[in-house]
């Protein structure tokens, strides 16, 4: 603030350019007199009143996401829970019989609300479509979610910490195609690794000088495969970042061999499944084709003779779901 003492007659007022009042430039000394200027160049404030509205809305949407949105959350990550919960059963269950009761039941279930799934539906989008309808986009979200907790082997149990540090569903749908990192492989097969032992070697100190700080940790071996099955090792790696990449690697190698082994047997599955389709609709048509060579209607059929062959194309289909059972606790 600027203040210069000026006395001023009694003049008319004169109305002065707003460029000069901002920036005054006064020849005290040519008017001669004492006066009082004060020049001031403050900006207006907000009302307080929208400060306040804004305020407010902060404080409600903090109890929204405190209450109302993390009660929901809490409700729908419980209910993917038991979805999810229900497909393991339905594919990891010990007991066969109780992975056919999900099977069927989930398939009933389908037929009763009349959904349609291409062939290559994966069945955990099916399981979620049973329990939150034919919203495409819903069921895709949290069908992708799901599909990455069962790709990085989630137990139910683990699934709500595991969206819930994941960022939830919409960013793991998001995100929830990316490979694990290569730590994150290093540390599921580390332990599995370490318990497992192929042999000992020792090498002259010579040749190779170990330091004492080696003692208990992992190294990488580079060794060249020789005829006989016996290997050359050409250099020893002991480096934290190698280490991990070998493990990471070792990872994948052994989820690849389950994949190649899940995918034979889902195949054989379906060949089996098949041809027991094949061979139900062959044995319709030759009844059928008896019946109409002899002409005999099929209304002349009585009660029980209609339960006798009901009874032997059960037993029939049971024996041939028996044959199924056994070749898959064969593969």
């Amino acid at each position: 603030m600027t203040t210069a003492t000026l006395a001023v007659p009694a003049v008319t007022p004169v109305s002065t350019p707003a460029a000069v009042v901002a920036n005054p430039s006064i020849n005290l000394a040519a008017l001669g007199v004492p006066a009082s200027v004060v020049v001031s160049n403050t900006t207006p404030t907000a009302k307080a009143s929208s400060v306040g509205e804004l305020k407010s809305m902060e404080s409600a949407r903090i109890s929204w996401e405190t209450t109302e949105l993390a009660a929901s959350n809490s409700r729908l990550y419980g209910i993917l829970k038991q979805a999810y919960s229900f497909y393991l059963v339905m594919k990891q269950d010990s007991d066969k019989e109780v992975r056919k009761a999900n099977l069927e039941a989930m398939e009933a279930f389908i037929a009763e609300r009349g959904y349609g799934f291409t062939p290559s539906t994966h069945d955990m989008t099916r399981v979620v479509k049973c329990v939150f309808g034919v919203d495409r986009r819903r069921v895709s979200a949290y069908s992708l979610a799901l599909r990455e907790a069962l790709r990085q082997e989630v137990d139910a149990d683990d699934l709500v910490t595991f969206l819930q540090d994941n960022g939830g569903v919409e960013q793991i749908r998001m995100g929830g195609t990316k490979p694990l990192s290569v730590t994150k492989r290093a540390e599921l097969i580390k332990a599995d690794v370490t318990s497992s032992a192929l042999g000992a070697m020792q090498f002259d100190s010579a040749v190779l000088a170990v330091e004492s700080d080696w003692t208990d940790k992992q190294v990488v071996f580079v060794a060249t495969c020789l005829p006989g099955g016996k290997f050359a090792v050409n250099a020893v790696v002991r480096h934290d970042g190698a280490v991990n990449t070998a493990l990471a690697a070792h990872y994948s190698l052994a989820r690849a061999k389950v994949r190649q082994a899940e995918s034979a047997l889902n195949k054989a599955q379906a060949e089996a499944e098949a041809e027991v389709k094949r061979k139900a609709r062959a044995d319709a048509k030759e009844a059928n084709d008896f019946m109409k060579q002899h002409k005999v209607p099929k209304k002349t059929l009585t009660k029980e003779e209609r339960q006798a062959l009901a009874l032997r194309l059960k037993q029939d289909i049971a024996e041939r779901q028996a044959t199924i059972d056994k070749l898959f606790e064969f593969a």
